[in-house]
C-alpha cells in the first residue's frame, strides 16, 4: 500500500512540474525580443557589473538578435506548417506507403514540394544552417569583446559555457525521455 502511495505521489508531483514548466513557457513566449533583451542584459549586469554604457550597448546587441531569431521563427513556422499541411494532404490521398512516396516524388518534380520540406520534416541540420549559426555566434562573440572589459569577457564567456551545458543536459535528458517512449510505443505495435 505504500509503494503506491509513493508512486502515485510521485507521478503527481512530476505532472505538476511540467505543467509548471508548460505556463512559464507559455508566459515567456509572450515577451517581445525588447523584453527579453531587457530582463537578459539585467541579469548581466548584476553578474558583470556592467557601466551603463555597456549596458546601453549589450540591450542594443540583443535586441537586434532577438529581433532576427523572432523573423526567422517566425518564417520557420509559416514554412514548416505550409509543408505539414502539403504533407497531410498527399498523405491523406495515399493509399498505402509506396503510393505516399510516388506523391510525395511527383510533388517535388512538380515543384509543389521541396526537398528542404521533408528534410525539415525529419529535423535534420544541414551544412549552411549550422555554418550560419556558427558565423553568427563568432559575431557575436567578436562584438562582446569589444564591448566588455577584458575580466568582464573572460567571466561572461564562463558563464556562456555554463549556460550551454544546460542547455544540451537539458536537451539530451529530454531526447531520452522520447526515444523511451518511441521504443515503448513500438513494443506494443509488434
Amino acid at each position: 500500500m505504500k509503494k503506491i502511495a509513493f508512486a502515485l505521489a510521485f507521478i503527481l508531483s512530476v505532472s505538476a512540474g511540467f505543467s509548471q514548466q508548460r505556463k512559464r513557457m507559455a508566459k515567456a513566449d509572450k515577451m517581445t525580443p525588447e523584453q527579453r533583451a531587457i530582463l537578459a542584459v539585467k541579469k548581466m549586469a548584476l553578474q558583470l557589473d556592467l557601466t551603463k554604457d555597456q549596458t546601453k550597448k549589450i540591450t542594443a546587441l540583443y535586441t537586434e538578435i532577438g529581433i532576427q531569431r523572432k523573423v526567422k521563427g517566425d518564417q520557420m513556422k509559416k514554412e514548416a506548417l505550409a509543408s505539414r499541411t502539403k504533407l497531410a494532404k498527399i498523405k491523406k490521398e495515399s493509399k498505402d506507403k509506396a503510393n505516399f512516396k510516388q506523391r510525395i516524388e511527383k510533388a517535388i518534380k512538380s515543384g509543389e514540394l521541396k526537398k528542404e520540406d521533408i528534410k525539415r520534416m525529419r529535423r535534420r541540420v544541414d551544412f549552411d544552417t549550422a555554418n550560419n549559426a556558427l558565423d553568427n555566434r563568432i559575431e557575436f562573440q567578436a562584438k562582446m569583446k569589444k564591448i566588455l572589459s577584458p575580466e568582464q569577457y573572460k567571466k561572461f564567456t564562463k558563464l556562456q559555457k555554463r549556460k550551454f551545458a544546460k542547455a544540451k543536459k537539458r536537451m539530451s535528458s529530454k531526447n531520452k525521455m522520447k526515444s523511451k517512449k518511441m521504443k515503448k510505443r513500438g513494443k506494443g505495435r509488434r
